[in-house]
């Protein structure tokens, strides 16, 4: 009998344990370049390693040092959301079960494991899971994160499955199992430390939840469901605790951030500013999916694909270019990047193609199931467009930022779509194991059916072609930058495209219900339909994503080891020893390639300083030199004829200085506005709220202070000063009242934040 239950039991287990081999392979082979040893440069990667330089070089010291501070980009801030390491990390062993595969096939495979767990959870036979596991892991938006390099994205996505699988389990009444995989998979989920992937997740549980509540009372088995959710809570709960450290970090750091509320009440212009506990109505919905752009989930280009298409060498716009006397190697490097795309969108890497047949499966799922999985996720398919629509739909928009906990802390709306990212697939797939339970009429009924509503729909969008302008947002430049003639071109482009998607789309719906309906008839074997819906889904998918994949961004290791690579201008900073800031007029807060080389007042991060934030608005809007010269910004890189050139600025205040007069004003806007008429070098200015009650005024500066930064790391500066009398000393240091301290000969004494984001602090003789 035991030899029986054990041979029973391998030919369960092996079959899935291949599976599991196979999708790993497929993971690797996808991204083969890797096979060679090159890795693949990220752009968002590079910029994450230019931020988190100095983290690398403390871990490299001797004895290793964990920093939980940066000065080399945004004049400091905390490093709990640049990858900070803390003790007693109980989840970090199962973060390296993936990472066997070399990055970024082990998110993929992640993907995709996390994908078959759950239908295999879901009780599909090995086929089905390994369609559903293809049909979430190839979606165009999931590989383009990828690539793009947000990898703590990417790993948060990839554990929604799993933590649907605890879910369902608990359900299904597998209490122990259900219990620990909702453990593991809600603390990785969290771990992963992208926490708008984390809300909205949250968000599809809430309906989902909802959903099997009204079911459960409908069949009087409420007290049932309430125990079983008890246990998810309580899984949740761990999970919270086991990430604790990091959250709490961050709940911390959101406030000094750009997601906490600020104390302006004026722009930078001085026009009135909306307040927010959180970001700006404008800067969350910056990134709004439009309403007629979802149907880019369906047929990619149908509003252009991403805001550069490579429309090839055997296009008519190549042609055309040939034609208008362009050299062919010109017109071979614009017709491979063309502004095709004309939605409502500033820029858009690629279109969030879910695949057309994913679509069809998911829609004849719909048809041919009922119960509370079913609502649940069609729920979470349609919660998901209305808040990706962001300013589209304003009016839901609106009322979420206002009064919906912490909506207004997440921005780029558009990303709510990775809620349908999973609901599709799996209402696809489950449906169809459904859908083949069927009887026979009732197959051809609901097959029949979706066919019809597809095919109506792209006749409907043939015909609506010809009411369309497939002009953008952005083609108001782009005629004046390319000229009507070549405008007129890509409008023309525009229009192929449209219509090239739709054919496209006919023949790949042609294709999967002639497999299904071949199925149906008997003439087709289940195991060969599987096969052929397997080639179809992935052939629809991949070839999608092939256009945004680029594989020539894969490298040897020794070219990837440096972000990036000096100027003759940063070649001639680092001659420079002493302690300073540099601020590249051009990029200034939105790139960290400074920071790679420099103590920079640049950075690239979603949840930048705050304060710096607004400062520098408001050095932009005025000009205010002084500005510059109190951040200790010696070195100002700017651009001249595509060659990068640097500024010396000989009014830098350098580490530390002391000051003779402390402005006191009512609030921060009064505080930026003295900024644009005192003389930092001997006044200081600060908010009557930030001042200490029995706060000391200076009156006069002592002739004889002479103070010296000494040594410095990113969470430590010492300094030697000498000094007759007390004197307010104000330091070219952001104000972090959380974690720094000032300390004479062991003494502590009080910091204060001066001139709206500097530390200040008294010095005794």
């Amino acid at each position: 009998m035991k030899k029986l239950i054990d041979r029973t039991l391998l030919q369960k287990v092996f079959p899935k344990v291949l599976i599991v081999a196979i999708l790993a392979l497929v993971s690797l082979l996808f991204y083969y370049p890797l096979v060679s040893g090159k890795v693949l440069i990220q752009s968002d990667i590079q910029q994450y390693k230019s931020m988190g330089r100095q983290i690398v070089e403390s871990r490299g010291n001797t004895p290793p040092h964990e920093t939980y501070w940066i000065d080399n980009a945004f004049m400091g801030m905390p490093t709990y959301q640049l990858g900070a390491r803390y003790p007693a990390d109980f989840l970090q062993p199962f973060y390296y079960l993936t990472r066997f595969l070399p990055r970024p096939a082990n998110l993929l495979f992640l993907y995709l494991l996390s994908a078959f767990v759950l239908f295999s959870v879901m009780g599909l036979r090995n086929g089905p899971a390994f369609l559903g596991a293809i049909s979430f892991g190839f979606s165009t938006y999931l590989l383009i994160i990828l690539q793009v390099g947000h990898n703590t994205k990417a790993e948060a996505i990839g554990y929604f499955p799993l933590v649907l699988a605890g879910f369902l389990l608990l359900i299904q009444n597998k209490r122990l199992w259900g219990w620990i995989l909702s453990v593991l998979a809600l603390g990785m989920q969290i771990r992963a430390n992208h926490y708008q992937m984390t809300y909205y997740l949250l968000l599809f549980l809430g309906v989902l939840g909802l959903v099997y509540a009204l079911a459960a009372y409908r069949n009087k088995q409420l007290p049932f469901f309430l125990t079983q959710m008890g246990l998810f809570a309580t899984a949740g709960m761990l999970a919270l605790g086991l990430n604790a450290t990091p959250l709490l970090a961050t709940a911390e750091y959101s406030e000094f951030s750009t997601r906490g509320s600020s104390e302006l009440r004026q722009n930078a212009d001085g026009t009135p500013k909306i307040t927010s506990e959180g970001l700006d109505y404008e800067y969350i919905t910056q990134y709004s999916y439009g309403i007629f752009e979802s149907f880019s989930l369906l047929f990619p280009r149908i509003q252009g694909g991403g805001s550069r298409e490579n429309l090839g060498t055997d296009s008519s716009f190549y042609n055309f270019l040939i034609r208008a006397g362009v050299p062919r190697s010109q017109a071979a490097a614009f017709s491979s990047a063309v502004p095709t795309y004309w939605g409502d969108q500033p820029i858009l890497e690629a279109p969030a193609y879910i695949g057309i047949c994913v679509a069809f499966l998911a829609l004849l799922g719909f048809f041919s199931s009922q119960g509370p999985l079913r609502n649940g996720l069609t729920l979470g398919i349609g919660l998901s467009l209305v808040l990706s629509w962001g300013k589209n739909v304003p009016w839901i928009t609106q009322i979420l930022i206002d009064y919906f906990p912490l909506y207004n802390k997440f921005r780029a709306v558009s990303s709510a779509q990775v809620i349908l990212e999973l609901c599709t697939p799996i209402l696809a797939v489950w449906g169809l194991t459904q859908f083949w339970l069927l009887p026979s009429e009732q197959q051809k009924k609901q097959l029949l059916r979706t066919t019809m509503i597809f095919g109506a729909l792209i006749a409907a969008l043939f015909v609506l072609q010809g009411m369309l302008s497939f002009q953008g947002v952005m083609d108001t430049y782009l005629r004046q930058a390319y000229g009507a003639a070549i405008f007129d071109q890509i409008v023309q482009a525009r229009k192929d495209m449209y219509s090239a998607d739709l054919m496209r789309g006919g023949i790949f719906i042609a294709l999967i219900s002639g497999t299904l309906y071949g199925k149906k008839v008997g003439k087709i074997p289940l195991h060969l339909a599987l096969l052929l819906l397997v080639g179809i889904v992935a052939a629809d998918l991949l070839q999608v994503s092939s256009r945004y994949i680029d594989r020539e961004l894969f490298v040897s290791k020794r070219m990837a080891v440096q972000a990036f690579q000096p100027t003759e201008a940063d070649k001639t900073i680092l001659n420079d020893s002493s302690y300073f800031r540099v601020f590249d007029s051009e990029t200034q807060l939105n790139s960290a390639r400074t920071a790679y080389f420099h103590r920079a007042l640049g950075g690239y991060h979603g949840a930048k300083p705050k304060r710096l934030q607004e400062i520098i608005d408001f050095f932009n809007a005025h000009r205010a030199a002084q500005v510059l010269n109190m951040l200790n910004v010696k070195y100002v890189l700017y651009t001249d004829e595509d060659t990068q050139k640097v500024l010396i600025n000989p009014e830098a205040q350098g580490p530390a200085w002391p000051v003779d007069s402390l402005l006191v004003v009512s609030n921060d806007d009064e505080t930026l506005q003295r900024l644009k008429d005192i003389d930092v070098s001997h006044k200081a200015v600060l908010s009557e709220k930030a001042l200490p009650i029995g706060f000391p005024m200076p009156k006069e500066i002592d002739t004889t202070f002479h103070i010296s930064l000494t040594q410095f790391r990113p969470d430590s500066l010492m300094y030697n000063y000498r000094a007759e009398k007390d004197q307010l000393v104000v330091f070219s240091e952001s104000y972090y009242k959380n974690g720094w301290k000032a300390r004479v000969n062991g003494k502590e004494i009080p910091l204060i934040r001066v001139n709206h984001l500097l530390r200040a602090a008294w010095l005794p003789a």
